[in-house]
């Protein structure tokens, strides 16, 4: 066995004996004991006791104890005990109390109805979403992560169901393949902007699924307290499928009582911030997230599970901190006591979750170009006034007509008429508002996330395009970018992006929308524009993506919400414009770039690593994968010329995140299906993405990563699973 593994075995062991006692333990485990052990007499029975003892009494087991412990052990000393008809039986020697003790039985008897798995019908990603359960008069709690999957927003404003995504709960699903009655959740009454905590509010709630009482009392005062997770357990690919079949007797998916311990405070990564949550020890997974943790000596939750590493230390959100929050209180969680009141430490977040745009703001896709073949005419005249004092009139063309515009700091929108049909006028394309002046532009910062990090590069720097000033790379508003001469197209980016509300939404009463920041009407379409710090001959004009036949949307490589920040509204609205150079866009199949159906898509990727991050801020650095076999297709050029281009069929990202102790990378690949683009229409399918280790990435791309991102890559690592199982990207390799 593996150092890393052994260390993770003995911190485990020494964390439970510390609380529940050497002796107690060792007894557990004695050849008496047929929970433990498939027979008395075997082999690997005795290599396991006798590992177990070396381990608790500060020797070093041998390899074969150690692999003995591993296989027979560990497993049962944190069971999973199998909950049928609301009942269970526990039978192993360290909790034969929880059924032989009628007072604690009740007690979490009386928790069981309560706990259900959160269904996500017609999700073809996830099969559940994790567990829930009742806290007030139709009210669920979950995880925000949970909520996630189907929900957008942020606070107790604003939130709103993804399109085409539902969810409700099924407080049976037990062992057997029973299943109850799924009840949709009606409404998303909250997403906490500082714990991982939801609340849905659910509709038709029986009577017989009472409310459970959250806890004032505080929960780090409770260390070695015995307490119960009742949940519903998946299949995590993360840990050791052996063990993990050994404790749940290769069934998964059904509701579990999981018992263990508490053990005082623990500070974690929790969407951008260390937070200080209640650890626990029970064998938690996956589908446990959501879990109400049950204090066993009152029958009240203390805590609310959210994450952790199987066999080492999970978190909870202490529920004495939700009952500090006056807008829990106020929503109708049903709380043990009185809660104290008063304002805590984190209430902040609070207001930068207002600060936040609606749920369903700015990310929105941008309308398909009108096809060049659009150019059937009504014989009606149709005129009206443009709020910046033009006339667009359709006789029966589209035509804008400017007779002044507003002094602007940057550079007005250009303007282009756009062909009618049947009347209906459609959008101009009108340029997005940008500074024009360069000299401000510091590009990607390198010590951003107060780790150096230096820009990646060509692996062949003979590739890159030159700039007019023969530089390698241009540099933008908050991320900068090297062009690949022979390919038009960028090689790579590296951008700077935070999820801090305060720099998102600098000054108040400004207008933040895609169309407040570009300027742009309620029908204009955007036209992006070529950077004059570079030849043109190195860039493919917007005209080749506008007049393409519908085949291909115009893909932003650095994702314009990502780099949308700053001090103030110069500063976002600056970044906002640079975002449009046609040197950040890449030719990307409609459904690659705007996500089909309300399916998550490749720019929701930093979402999932923010959510494991210690800070609001991340690296991404990000680029086609510019393959000498990719297809070639031939658009227009402008000037009534063609351009033959060949398109990329698959993407890269790196993500990089600050952690406690460093950084952690994370890298994707994602492909787009070009087998049926025939300039008239696009294939529809559903893009997935992939984790890929960063030194593939590295390969297929021709970029040199730093060599602190490459040691930092979590393909191989805990954390790494977890954000390829969240982001729906399994881990791939290219052999």
């Amino acid at each position: 066995m593996a150092r890393r593994s052994a260390e993770r075995l003995k911190s485990y062991l020494e964390l439970i004996s510390r609380k529940q006692g050497l002796e107690s333990v060792l007894e557990a485990t004695s050849p008496q004991s047929d929970v433990a052990f498939e027979s008395a007499e075997s082999p690997m029975a005795r290599e396991a006791r006798s590992g177990l003892e070396s381990v608790l009494r500060g020797r070093d087991p041998t390899p074969e104890e150690e692999a003995s412990l591993e296989a027979l052990i560990i497993p049962d000393l944190r069971p999973a005990i199998d909950i049928v008809d609301g009942k269970f039986n526990s039978t192993h020697r360290l909790w034969t109390h929880l059924t032989s003790d009628a007072a604690v039985r009740g007690r979490i008897e009386a928790a069981i109805p309560s706990v259900g798995r959160i269904e996500l019908p017609g999700n073809p990603q996830y099969p559940y979403g994790g567990t829930g359960f009742v806290v007030g008069d139709g009210l669920l709690m979950t995880n925000r992560h949970v909520a996630g999957i189907f929900a957008t927003g942020l606070g107790d404003r604003n939130l709103a169901f993804k399109a085409g995504h539902k969810a409700g709960i099924d407080f049976q699903r037990e062992r057997g393949g029973t299943e109850g009655t799924t009840l949709l959740v009606r409404r998303v009454v909250m997403i906490h902007p500082y714990w991982d905590m939801a609340i849905l509010e659910v509709e038709g709630l029986p009577p017989d699924r009472k409310p459970l009482k959250l806890s004032v009392a505080n929960v780090f005062d409770l260390d070695g307290r015995e307490i119960a997770v009742i949940g519903y357990p998946a299949f995590d690919p993360r840990n050791d499928a052996t063990e993990q079949d050994n404790l749940f007797d290769r069934t998964y998916g059904v509701k579990r009582l999981q018992p263990g311990q508490l053990h005082g405070r623990a500070n974690t990564e929790s969407f951008g911030k260390i937070v200080s949550a209640a650890a626990h020890d029970c064998s938690t997974l996956g589908g446990n997230s959501g879990s109400e943790v049950v204090d066993l000596a009152t029958g009240e939750v203390v805590a609310l599970h959210f994450g952790g590493r199987y066999q080492e230390k999970n978190f909870a959100v202490p529920t004495f901190e939700l009952a500090r929050d006056s807008r829990v209180v106020d929503a109708g969680v049903e709380f043990a006591g009185t809660p104290p009141g008063g304002v805590p430490p984190w209430s902040d977040w609070w207001a930068k979750a207002e600060m936040m745009e609606s749920a369903d703001g700015t990310a929105a896709p941008t309308p398909a170009s009108p096809s060049s073949q659009d150019t059937a005419a009504s014989s009606a005249m149709v005129q009206i006034a443009t709020a910046d004092g033009g006339v667009n009139l359709t006789i029966p063309l589209h035509i804008t007509v400017r007779l002044g515009s507003p002094a602007s700091a940057g550079t007005k929108p250009a303007t282009e008429s756009v062909a009618a049909i049947g009347g209906d006028i459609l959008e101009a394309l009108v340029e997005p508002w940008r500074d024009s002046n360069y000299d401000s532009r510091k590009g990607y910062d390198e010590n951003f996330l107060d780790v150096n990090l230096p820009m990646p590069t060509a692996a062949d720097v003979k590739v890159l395009a030159p700039t007019l000033k023969g530089e390698t790379a241009l540099h933008y508003e908050h991320f900068s970018i090297q062009m690949h001469g022979a390919r038009r197209l960028a090689l790579l980016t590296a951008s700077n992006v935070t999820a801090d509300p305060k720099l998102k939404r600098p000054e108040k009463n400004r207008d933040y929308t895609r169309k407040g920041l570009t300027g742009l009407g309620k029908n204009d379409q955007e036209r992006w524009f070529v950077d004059p710090r570079l030849d043109a001959k190195f860039q493919l004009p917007d005209v080749f993506f506008t007049k393409d036949r519908k085949a291909f949307d115009k893909g932003h490589i650095v994702r314009r919400d990502d780099v949308v920040w700053g001090n103030s509204y110069a500063d976002v609205r600056r970044a906002n414009g640079d975002t449009y150079h046609v040197t950040n866009c890449s030719p990307q199949t409609k459904d690659f770039n705007q996500s089909a159906q309300g399916v998550e898509n490749w720019g929701d990727l930093e979402n999932h690593v923010l959510s494991s991050a210690s800070k609001e801020k991340l690296t991404v650095f990000a680029g086609p994968v510019l393959d000498a076999s990719d297809t070639v297709f031939v658009g227009a050029g402008g000037g009534g010329k063609k351009i033959s281009a060949k398109i990329p069929s698959r993407f890269w990202k790196v993500i990089v995140a600050p952690i406690q102790d460093g950084i952690a990378a994370y890298g994707f690949v994602l492909e787009q299906d070009l087998s049926e683009v025939q300039f008239e229409y696009v294939v529809s399918d559903e893009f997935v993405p992939h984790m890929y280790p960063l030194a593939e990435i590295q390969e297929m791309s021709g970029v040199k990563f730093p060599s602190q991102v490459l040691d930092a890559d979590q393909y191989d690592t805990v954390r790494g699973a977890e954000v390829a199982i969240s982001a729906g990207a399994p881990r791939k390799r290219r052999s």
